[in-house]
């Protein structure tokens, strides 16, 4: 019996020809999309967690400068620590 193909055989039908390939593919790319999208949030949050955690020091700093808490000697020292 001929097929569409006209070779008696089918590319549709076999794992490796036709649909088999193309779903392999799209799950492949379904799953590298999502890795994407947890690498690209754990990243941005770790990155500006750092940001805000080194202005939320320099924050408290100044307030326990202000407030007298600590001197200016102890204010530059502690600054400079934080910088480093």
């Amino acid at each position: 019996m001929i097929n569409s193909c006209g070779l008696g055989f089918s590319f549709g039908n076999s794992m490796f020809f036709g649909h088999g390939i193309f779903m392999f593919i799209f799950w492949i790319l379904v799953a590298m999309s999502i890795v994407s999208v947890f690498r690209s949030f754990s990243f941005g949050r770790v990155g500006s967690f750092r940001g805000n955690k080194d202005k939320n020091y320099l924050e408290i700093l100044k307030k326990r400068y202000v407030n007298g808490e600590i001197t200016r000697e102890e204010y530059q020292e502690i600054k400079q620590k934080l910088r480093d």
